[in-house]
């Protein structure tokens, strides 16, 4: 199953959206996103929770 990040689902007003097929596949890609798109250089553990968890498994 593919899964799908969205920035809106942890409170950014972006429209950033990015798909893999495996969630392991979403952290890098969305951290290079969040570096040059949010100026967030390096993601706390806490940020980190929050993406993971605003991962989906698409259906």
């Amino acid at each position: 199953m593919p899964f799908s990040y969205r920035c809106k689902d942890i409170g950014y007003d972006c429209s950033f959206e990015f798909r893999a097929k495996e969630k392991k596949d979403l952290l890098p890609r969305i951290k290079i996103h969040t570096k040059y798109a949010h100026n967030v250089f390096e993601m706390s553990p806490d940020m980190i929770k929050k993406v993971e968890d605003a991962c989906r498994e698409d259906l």
